[in-house]
């Protein structure tokens, strides 16, 4: 599929490899800022990861408090989030659709006194930093929202953490992207060639790797054999899998109508639709979805919301989630130095669009970087390097 007619050659042209929701964001933000861009993607455009996800726009419940996590993420998802409304607002915009963006807030529920000491990491961190989030007793919680359990543990109302409609907003990038005059998008693996250990694209001035999972799988030509992209920056080979599989149920009126967090198990009201995930499930890429993953994911999500137990299953799906040895991603220039990464978001790939698109194009085009970027640089040291 190729979209308009080729930009002019003086524009700085930039080969993009991964046409999820982070390689279309940066596209268009590359784009808007006058590079000419080719995506390439040999699968359909944003079906991947970022269709999968249920949208969470969730910092402090993703990242104020879990551990392991790189010291820094929570204010990457934080600046993250502040520039969600203006995103969403341009997308709107500039395509006449809405992309369901919700800023908050959702509620954060422990059904155990493990869960319950989460929580009171977040609401920790969130007053250190004097940013807002209340504990409710579950009272005030059903209040809000009655499908709640009673026996909870523990309840957070997070102001911070919203949700928006990834498909929607994956379906407004990809129309965006394949009507913009400075973008082309190509349904192929990306063309990498190395001569003399140097790569490229022909008729690029710098590649961009947002494949996800699948980054340092890419193939490279040399002396006209095939090699892993990995061989050329071993950092990408520190992009593992992580396989998720969702469901969603008919939305009752004793469903939620607010987007809950309870560990790993999420709950996003979607119109007639609530959809609820999801398993995570380190190094799997295949045999998903599973029926009786399925109904234990259910079954888990029950015991938040207990009229879930007899809900109706209208559809289970999976994802891959690319995730690095510290949860965060990979952004910035790698070894090779005209190619770039932006890679390895985990559960956040929806939440860090924005500020993803930012970096890159900062870095991309004017060599900028702030100390926030530089501190997600895929050369940083990581935890089993320290």
């Amino acid at each position: 599929m190729t979209c308009a007619a080729r930009p002019e050659t003086s524009s700085p042209r930039i080969a993009i490899a991964g046409a999820g929701i982070i390689g279309l964001s940066c596209a268009l933000e590359l784009a808007r800022r006058g590079a000419a861009i080719t995506l390439y993607d040999p699968n359909t455009p944003g079906r991947g990861a970022s269709w999968a996800a249920a949208g969470m726009i969730a910092p402090a419940f993703e990242a104020a408090s879990e551990p392991g996590v790189h010291p820094q993420l929570f204010d990457l998802c934080l600046e993250s989030a502040r520039l969600w409304p203006e995103f969403a607002a341009h997308l709107e915009t500039e395509s006449g659709e809405t992309v369901g963006y919700a800023a908050g807030p959702s509620l954060a529920v422990a059904a155990s006194e493990a869960m319950a000491a989460h929580l009171d990491g977040i609401l920790d961190t969130l007053t250190k930093r004097g940013l807002p989030g209340q504990r409710l007793d579950m009272d005030a919680a059903r209040r809000i929202e009655p499908a709640l359990s009673p026996d909870l543990r523990g309840v957070l109302q997070l102001t911070t953490d919203g949700h928006v409609n990834n498909r929607a907003v994956v379906s407004v990038l990809l129309a965006l992207c394949e009507r913009h005059p400075r973008i082309m998008l190509e349904r192929t693996p990306a063309p990498l060639r190395s001569h003399d250990d140097a790569l490229d694209v022909e008729g690029h001035d710098f590649i961009l790797i947002a494949a996800g999972w699948q980054s340092g799988e890419l193939k490279v030509t040399e002396h006209g054999k095939q090699f892993s992209l990995a061989n050329w920056d071993s950092s990408l080979d520190e992009i593992d899998t992580y396989g998720g599989q969702m469901l969603s149920v008919e939305r009752r009126a004793d469903h939620p109508a607010t987007t809950l967090r309870a560990g790993p198990i999420y709950m996003v009201p979607r119109g007639d639709q609530l959809v609820i995930g999801a398993t995570m499930e380190p190094g799997r890429t295949t045999g998903m979805p599973n029926t009786d993953d399925v109904a234990n994911l259910l079954q888990d999500a029950s015991r938040i919301v207990p009229s879930l137990a007899d809900a109706r299953i209208t559809s289970a799906w999976s994802g891959i989630r690319p995730g690095t040895p510290d949860f965060a991603p990979f952004l910035g220039r790698t070894r090779q130095p005209n190619m770039f990464v932006a890679a390895g978001h985990y559960r956040n790939g929806i939440l860090l669009t924005p500020i993803t698109a930012r970096i890159v194009a900062d870095l991309i085009l004017g060599g900028d970087s702030s100390d926030l970027a530089a501190a997600f640089a895929p050369s940083r040291a990581l935890p089993a390097q320290v």
